[in-house]
């Protein structure tokens, strides 16, 4: 791995995935309460052997990343193409069902408290170690020595949302539901070990409602700890599975693309139907 210098150039490539693990990798393989991890996506997605479905959600959100990267239209076109009009009146603009990225945008350039926090570093890189798995990260906004901010944007921000989680039959706020106190403690945790800083970590986050608004929210320390202790309880195992030592199981969720696109056809009785014990998401 000492031979293998990070940069922004080779971030997202197989290799270092195949070398570190980072916040959606983490997630991918153990999961969070809405998103359902699963060992044998995750090993073939770092085999190259899948790819996520790319959708407009996701796009809207990369798209929105970028432009507090680079607003100029050039820069987006070249990151976006797929998402750029090619012909008509609209030629080079940004094709309808992507405009929602600059609307949100452009809202949050309105807000001088979320300019602020945003107008640190951008997208800075650093790597360590958590339990001895080796870990990537790239801020959105880092102040060196004072904060770090991840953007995000999110479905509401409407302060009484939150999202039910099936299995526990929980009710939890966006952030925690998605993970993004996993993600928080991983950074505050890797840019300790870079600079020896404990630093307190934000959200700048804008919501998708057709008049969006956007906030900035902390999250608490006591918050991180918590994540960060269940990172910790999760790295050996992510460790052996990476390394081969043992093999990955398939989650078997019915939210998982992975393995209905690999379900093996099999003869089973009615009765493994009848005694299949009911869980909240199924009726």
């Amino acid at each position: 791995m000492s031979e293998f210098v990070l940069t922004e150039d080779n971030y997202y490539t197989p290799e270092a995935d195949r070398l570190y693990c980072s916040a959606s990798q983490f997630k991918e393989f153990i999961g969070c309460p809405a998103m359902p991890g699963c060992e044998a996506r995750a090993m073939a997605k770092i085999r190259g052997e899948y790819e996520h479905e790319i959708t407009n959600a996701l796009l809207i959100g990369s798209i929105l990343d970028a432009l507090w990267e680079n607003d100029d239209p050039t820069y987006i076109a070249e990151r976006f193409p797929e998402c750029v009009s090619t012909r008509g009146a609209t030629k080079g603009q940004i094709k309808s069902e992507f405009q929602s990225a600059i609307v949100m945008y452009k809202r949050t350039l309105k807000e001088k408290e979320f300019c602020k926090f945003m107008a640190g570093e951008k997208q800075v890189i650093m790597t360590g170690e958590i339990e001895g798995l080796p870990f990537k990260i790239k801020i959105d906004s880092f102040h060196p020595g004072v904060a770090g901010v991840d953007l995000k944007s999110t479905r509401t921000l409407d302060r009484d949302f939150r999202i039910y989680i099936p299995d526990s039959g929980e009710k939890l706020t966006w952030y925690q539901a998605f993970g993004y106190d996993i993600q928080l403690a991983i950074y505050r945790e890797i840019v300790r070990q870079n600079t020896g800083d404990i630093l307190p970590w934000y959200l700048a986050a804008v919501d998708k409602e057709k008049h969006p608004v956007c906030d900035v929210i902390h999250l608490l320390p006591n918050m991180l700890d918590k994540a960060l202790d269940y990172v910790k309880r999760n790295c050996k195992k992510i460790i052996m599975l990476k390394s081969g030592e043992i093999e990955p199981i398939r989650c078997e969720h019915t939210s998982c693309d992975y393995c209905r696109d690999t379900h093996k056809c099999q003869i089973i009785s009615n009765e493994e139907f009848e005694t299949h014990e009911i869980r909240a998401g199924d009726i």
